[in-house]
């Protein structure tokens, strides 16, 4: 170890197994996989922070299951940081670039050491110019597993994306290898491009043992790490721990330099037992809150919610219906955005009229609301249109404002006590792991209420746009 470092641990278990070398010990293990597939993905990440160099060494081995009925030879990776290998590969739209650069463009990426199947040198490479894919050779049967090693180095660009160091913290977020999700239909793995304004990447859950040293004087937020789909982390070298528990018993933890983390942490509480009331037990035991330099809004992550300004209610409120609508009841979260996003959207305001009453929340609607309805979207985009077809402009305007507007009207024809009802049904049917769809979401409502409400949403969600060429005096 290092002299002036101390290791953190993030997990109560500790990696037992560096990745680098340990061929003899991999091949055990890949055996043992073999003859006891686990339920899900295992991930095993081992990380150093080097500071002099804004880079981790990591060391990542993962247990991959193929639940398809396919014989595979092939898996494919996200390998996202290398989108900052090359500026014109960045994601981000002209506008953003000075706030997520504001020092200028500066590469990052993956230098890739060595890869191993089942303790053996694999084949692999990078695949398209901007080298977002990584293709590992492999032999794997229907049913079976393949442990997966990798050992690499990750540079940290100076900048405010997220993933990457700013002037307080790094950020990282979809940074390991995380494999595509493998489609029978076609043969092929689906593998998504990077979105700034919100979740994209779609993965199979999966549980992690994580470890990870840091130098002197850092702390370290990290998300959730049983049953998720992805694994995020930020820290700093200034935070200050505050803490507080729900009702229920979680935790929820902000990691802020601000004085008033205090109050950050009493509102997250009261988000959380909100939404406790309305859909059952938070998913997960413990909420961290980072403030960071992010500067496109909050990111969220399961049970990791990182925010540029922890005094934004509303995006707290968002982020911690977000935990329930998306990311523990799971969605395919480009395809079917709006039903995590105008979902929790809408539950962030019926959050707001639980805590301050039906008079502020129609007040709210209407500052919030009725602008977004009055612009002209070009290229008809819908609610329901795919989120990489969107600016993020447009993406706030049409997918999180003009849905919670779908689900409003949804609500006034049906009643809130049974919109509540079919919402927690949505989230219970997603707690068996499965990828929730919207006939799902139409099923749960027609289940809360006995009614039939797909032809009610199929207007409102396509016909929404309309309310441009009409006047708007009040919404109620």
């Amino acid at each position: 170890m290092m002299r002036n470092k101390r290791t953190i641990q993030v997990i109560a278990l500790v990696l037992a197994i560096l990745l680098v070398g340990g061929t003899v010990i991999g091949a055990l293990f890949a055996a043992l996989a073999e003859e006891n597939p686990p339920e899900r993905n295992s991930y095993a990440i081992s990380m150093e922070y080097l500071e002099d160099e804004q880079a981790l060494h990591i060391g990542q081995r993962l247990v991959y299951v193929n639940r398809s009925p396919d014989r595979l030879d092939r898996v494919l990776f996200c390998s996202t940081p290398n989108m900052f290998r090359r500026e014109s590969k960045l994601m981000y739209e002209n506008d953003d670039l000075e706030a997520v650069f504001p020092a200028g463009y500066a590469p990052g990426g993956i230098d890739l050491r060595a890869v191993r199947v089942d303790g053996a040198a694999a084949e692999y490479g990078f695949q398209g110019e901007d080298e977002l894919y990584l293709r590992v050779a492999c032999d794997l049967a229907p049913g079976r597993s393949a442990a997966f090693e990798f050992d690499y180095y990750l540079l940290l660009t100076a900048c405010n994306a997220f993933i990457g160091a700013g002037d307080t913290d790094a950020r990282l977020g979809a940074f390991y290898f995380i494999p595509g999700v493998y489609d029978p239909a076609t043969g092929d793995f689906m593998l998504k491009k990077p979105l700034p304004f919100t979740r994209w990447l779609y993965a199979e859950a999966g549980d992690y043992e994580v470890d990870l040293k840091l130098p002197e004087g850092y702390d370290a937020a990290l998300s959730a790490t049983e049953d998720v789909r992805e694994l995020a982390l930020c820290f700093g070298r200034r935070y200050r721990k505050t803490e507080r528990r729900t009702a229920s018993g979680v935790k929820v933890v902000v990691h802020s330099r601000r004085r008033d983390a205090g109050r950050a942490a009493d509102r997250a509480v009261r988000a959380i037992e909100q939404c406790e009331g309305w859909f059952g037990p938070f998913p997960y035991p413990e909420m961290n809150i980072a403030e960071s330099d992010y500067p496109l809004g909050a990111l969220n992550y399961p049970g990791l919610m990182l925010i540029k300004d922890i005094a934004d209610e509303a995006a707290l409120r968002f982020c911690v219906a977000q935990q329930y609508f998306g990311m523990a009841a799971y969605v395919e979260p480009s395809a079917d955005a709006w039903l995590s996003d105008a979902v929790s959207n809408y539950v962030a305001y019926l959050m707001l009229e639980d805590a301050d009453g039906h008079d502020a929340f129609v007040r709210a609607i209407n500052r919030d609301w009725v602008g977004a309805l009055q612009l002209t979207i070009p290229g008809g985009l819908r609610v329901t249109s795919d989120a990489a077809l969107f600016t993020a402009k447009t993406y706030d305007i049409v997918v999180k404002t003009r849905g919670a507007v779908v689900l409003h009207e949804l609500r006034q024809a049906m009643g809130l006590e049974e919109m509540l009802s079919g919402l927690r049904a949505f989230y219970e049917l997603g707690c068996d792991g499965r990828t929730l769809t919207e006939g799902d979401f139409v099923d749960c409502m027609d289940a809360a209420t006995g009614g039939s409400w797909r032809d009610f949403l199929n207007d409102w969600a396509f016909n929404v746009g309309d309310y441009v060429n009409q006047p708007i005096d009040w919404l109620q």
